[in-house]
């Protein structure tokens, strides 16, 4: 097994495993690179749902709609599930393939534990979209100490711009503390965030935040490609997507809360 880095910072890609059968080694290869590098990708991987759910299980407790009366599963019900573990995302779906702002996934889920994520290309026609990554724990040092003292020190409230289970707003702070990486990193965004403590223009004051935030080893921008897997962490890093037209972009999708002590 052997990995390249994505940027200097953050990101791996990772050749010569294959996870269709995982073995004690791959599994904590895997989970040390991840709790590293923030995110992974491994590119040609033909897996079905239950190879998928073992890879996931390898970081956490994964998400099954049939056990829990509110999770993030439920809100893709337009996208369609698969074994009550697998969403399956595409462009006819909930989000269509419009763009999609800088986010960090499921700030408006009522549980103050940010979970993480699978993803999977099963089906690419055309040219699909990228998704684009900042290393917010990177990026939050690059801004000035007046602006981090301010997130610091304030909450966001949290909503989805689309029909969910339940209608409430969540409370968050504004910055959350890694325990992998002993830093703060960023989870005000521009997706589900809809108001900041202390400032009376939201959209006016985190666009310009997180463009300070980007620089050569904090941004990463991934081209899909069949079969490539990508695992990534919302703890310390933001995703966006660019639209695309006249193509077709089938994922599948994992959600499992992160235990950042698992093999400690």
């Amino acid at each position: 097994m052997r990995y390249d880095n994505l940027t200097p910072t953050f990101g791996a890609i990772i050749y010569d495993i294959d996870l269709t059968s995982l073995t004690h080694e791959k599994s904590r290869f895997l989970y040390d690179l991840f709790s590293k590098k923030k995110i992974l990708i491994i590119p040609n991987q033909k897996l079905d749902n239950k190879q998928l759910s073992s890879v996931a299980s390898i970081f956490g407790n994964v998400w099954n709609n049939s056990k829990e009366k509110y999770n993030g599963l439920m809100q893709t019900n337009q996208y369609g599930q698969e074994d009550g573990l697998i969403e399956v995302v595409e462009e006819n779906g909930l989000l269509g393939n419009l763009q999609l702002p800088w986010h960090v996934d499921l700030l408006h889920f009522p549980s103050q534990v940010l979970p993480n994520r699978l993803l999977y290309a099963t089906e690419l026609q055309g040219k699909g979209a990228s998704t684009d990554f900042i290393d917010t724990i990177e990026g939050i040092k690059l801004l000035d100490q007046d602006t981090f003292d301010f997130l610091r020190n304030t909450s966001i409230h949290c909503k989805a711009p689309y029909k969910t289970p339940w209608d409430a707003i969540m409370r968050r702070p504004a910055l959350n503390f890694h325990p992998k990486h002993n830093s703060w990193s960023l989870i005000a965004d521009e997706l589900f965030t809809i108001h900041i403590e202390g400032h009376s223009n939201y959209k006016e004051f985190i666009k310009p935040v997180i463009e300070k935030m980007k620089a050569p080893n904090t941004v990463y921008s991934h081209e899909w490609k069949l079969y490539d897997l990508m695992i990534y962490d919302n703890w310390s890093t933001m995703h966006s997507r660019n639209s695309f037209d006249n193509s077709k972009r089938k994922l599948k999708r994992l959600t499992w809360d992160q235990d950042w002590y698992k093999n400690d």
